[in-house]
């Protein structure tokens, strides 16, 4: 299946727009020195594969329990232990893979650059069926209820029987004519779905037949060229009690009543990555590579770290006390929670594109060229 020349022509015009702003020769921000507060320890590292390769994909590890999955881009997919990295199980799909796992209904969803969706068994990564959908699938589809939900390239989601694959509804809505490379990820909410769109809209559905309860605009497209107008919303909703907090390229900010999706409050702000919270900040990386803290009842700015700019950084992960950071260079790069300060650095082997991800005091971050390290990171004595 082709895959569409739009998206990789909005990337180039991304990459090209970003630079318009500083000369082609403005490195990276220096590294700042710092006292620092944290002991850092990698506890293990272990060769995944080849990564996402040179290709531009976001590909996350999966945390289910005990378990830890993760891919690269040519159909590697593997299980390990979440504690000491030990291989559960490995399989070579021998397909280009172009999302991260997806986890629900004991299987692991994946999604290839052909559009073909993937469910495989969880505990031993047998292929218990494909479908075939419309469009490259970017982002880690969901499983609930006994349904899968996929978002593809071309902004369609489909919902698919669990047990089989087979076609339940399809939720399709026009979409720019220049859009980024990259989709949310549908979140799944009892029997209801919540996913965001190149559109800047967000929409909540039913899970069973795909009938829209509602759909929000966060973002109106303004401008005058297709670049300028373009509002993505690529990160997935982050929802917290009976609030959605999403965030959009080139867009806002916002949180919404998930009853009738509302708006609560909105502040400008342009990301394509992921939101982090610890129930009571907002985290985020913005296009300019500056970290910010937000306040979730009124989107009130609490801090802005500005040291990392031009680094390429990735979303934020909340970590104990800390928001962590990595960036091209393969640092990574700790956050006090409470202000910003940089608690802590660690070198990894390359460079790192997707958010790190923490659960039981471990952090795991999965570099781009296959590497998957968990570190630790305590008070220094």
């Amino acid at each position: 299946m082709e895959i569409p020349l739009r998206r990789w022509l909005a990337s180039l015009l991304v990459l090209l727009a970003a630079g318009c702003g500083s000369t082609p020769t403005e490195p990276p921000a220096e590294l700042t020195e710092f006292e620092p507060e944290l002991q850092v320890t990698t506890l293990w590292s272990v060769q995944v594969g080849e990564g996402a390769g040179k290709r531009d994909l976001r590909l996350r590890p999966a945390l289910d329990g005990e378990r830890i999955y993760l891919n690269d881009h040519r159909g590697v997919v593997v299980a390990l232990q979440a504690e000491s990295g030990k291989q559960l199980w490995r399989v070579d799909l021998q397909l280009p893979l172009s999302s991260g796992p997806g986890i629900g209904e004991g299987m692991l969803l994946l999604g290839s650059a052909e559009g073909e969706l993937l469910a495989l068994a969880s505990d031993d990564g047998r292929v218990l069926w494909r479908a075939q959908l419309s469009s490259e699938i970017l982002a880690p589809p969901a499983a609930g209820s006994g349904v899968v939900v996929a978002h593809t390239g071309d902004g369609k989601l489909f919902g698919l029987k669990a047990g089989d694959g087979s076609q339940l509804w399809i939720y399709d809505r026009s979409v720019p004519t220049l859009t980024l490379h990259g989709t949310s990820s549908p979140v799944i909410l009892s029997d209801l779905v919540l996913d965001g769109f190149a559109s800047g809209k967000v929409a909540l559905l039913s899970l069973a037949d795909g009938r829209v309860l509602w759909e929000t605009a966060v973002a109106t497209p303004r401008g005058r060229t297709e670049l300028e107008r373009m509002v993505d919303i690529d990160a997935p909703p982050l929802v917290i009690g009976e609030t959605a907090y999403v965030v959009g390229y080139q867009g806002r900010a916002a949180a919404l009543d998930l009853r009738s999706g509302r708006v609560l409050w909105s502040r400008p702000a342009s990301s394509a990555g992921r939101l982090a919270s610890d129930g009571e900040a907002l985290y985020l990386t913005d296009d300019g590579d500056r970290v910010l803290a937000l306040s979730r009842s009124g989107g009130a700015s609490l801090w802005q770290q500005d040291a990392l700019q031009r680094r390429s950084l990735t979303p934020p992960e909340v970590y104990r006390e800390s928001v962590v950071v990595g960036d091209g260079e393969g640092y990574l790069h700790w956050l006090a929670r409470s202000d910003g300060r940089f608690q802590a650095r660690a070198k990894l082997s390359g460079a790192i594109r997707t958010a790190p991800l923490a659960a039981e005091g471990r952090l795991y971050v999965y570099g781009r060229k296959g590497r998957l390290t968990c570190l630790e990171a305590t008070p220094r004595q």
